[in-house]
């Protein structure tokens, strides 16, 4: 069993990847509104860097032998 705090990493970056996924549909579908499509286009970005953020953080976790 992981450690509540690695559980906590990997659920947050399965929640978050798939937000970003899903990000793509909005920006389809908002085709034809600029301001919309923008914000989608910018919470892709964040969301995508915070994946970045945590996968860096498990891999840190990893390196260490923490992850457990």
């Amino acid at each position: 069993m992981l450690k509540n705090h690695n559980h906590d990493l990997i659920q947050q970056l399965s929640e978050i990847s798939d937000s970003a996924w899903r990000m793509e549909v909005y920006i389809k579908s908002a085709k034809g509104c600029k301001e919309c499509t923008a914000l989608w286009k910018k919470l892709k970005s964040d969301y995508e860097s915070h994946v970045k953020l945590i996968s860096n953080e498990i891999k840190r976790h990893v390196d260490q032998g923490k992850f457990n």
